[in-house]
């Protein structure tokens, strides 16, 4: 990342921080739909991402495009309520900026989340699936993310995050898979050609985010715990990306439980 998007980092950093009395140790990114989350935690500010410098703005259905500090308990959190992707046409230390930003402002933990399509055995719509690991596809090098070699003896996911998420899911008697993300370009969705390449290649979901966001947590050190709600099945999605949200909007209340108790249990 040059010198020009560190700045940006700052000052958007400083933007936040102003009257902030406590930090927030923890982030959260909610993919299409998934704005229900935000219903877990105690909203004390609220701001569009329109109004932080340098920050970008969301273009797409489902993605309210705000960023919001919650409370639970003494837990304090940003949340980001949507996202931009690379289909929008940002770079992606674009679309990057905001995770850098919550680490500058003190983020060590961050849940990472999207709505996906299915493609693995005995995966199916209104499943939560937590990522234990990913695949590339997003036809581009993540080497503009950082000049940082990889951190290659630290896993993406966090194990430990996944261990007490998948404790906190059978405690709240909500059902979890494990998987691999495979992430694309999109905007488009699979056609069946494409989701049997993606099985072939070991995915078990496919999603058009999240590895970007979580190259740059692992490139900062900031743990990452994954999760997608599968609302389709890969290559099966009549109705487009408007079903795909009225679908995430249905079926995330599971995914409110499970964040909110992985927070409590933190």
């Amino acid at each position: 990342m040059g010198q020009s998007r560190e700045h940006e980092v700052r000052e958007a950093a400083a933007h936040l921080a102003r009257g902030l009395r406590s930090r927030a140790r923890f982030g959260i990114v909610l993919g299409s739909g998934l704005g229900e989350v935000r219903s877990a935690f105690r909203i004390k500010r609220r701001v569009g991402y329109g109004d932080i410098p340098n920050f970008p703005v969301s273009t797409v259905a489902g993605h309210r495009g705000e960023l919001l500090l919650g409370e639970r308990g003494r837990k304090r959190a940003w949340i980001m309520d949507g996202r931009v992707h690379r289909y929008e046409g940002h770079s992606f230390s674009r679309i990057t900026l905001p995770v850098r930003v919550l680490a500058a402002l003190g983020v060590r933990t961050m849940i990472i989340t999207n709505s996906a399509g299915g493609v693995g055995p005995g995966i199916e719509p209104g499943d939560l699936m937590l990522i234990d690991d990913h695949i590339n596809l997003l036809w581009g090098s993540l080497q503009e993310l950082s000049h940082r070699p990889a951190v290659v003896h630290k896993p993406y996911y966090s194990s430990k995050l996944i261990k007490l998420a998948e404790d906190v899911a059978r405690r709240e008697g909500v059902a979890v898979k494990k998987g691999t993300l495979l992430a694309t370009t999109g905007p488009t969705y699979e056609t069946r050609a494409e989701v049997g390449f993606v099985r072939g290649v070991g995915a078990d979901a496919v999603s058009m985010s999240t590895v970007p966001e979580v190259t740059v947590c692992h490139q900062l050190g900031v743990s990452v715990l994954g999760v997608s709600l599968i609302t389709n099945l890969a290559a099966h999605h009549g109705g487009g990306h408007e079903k795909v949200i009225d679908f995430a909007a249905r079926a995330s209340k599971n995914l409110r439980k499970l964040i909110s108790g992985v927070i409590d249990a933190l």
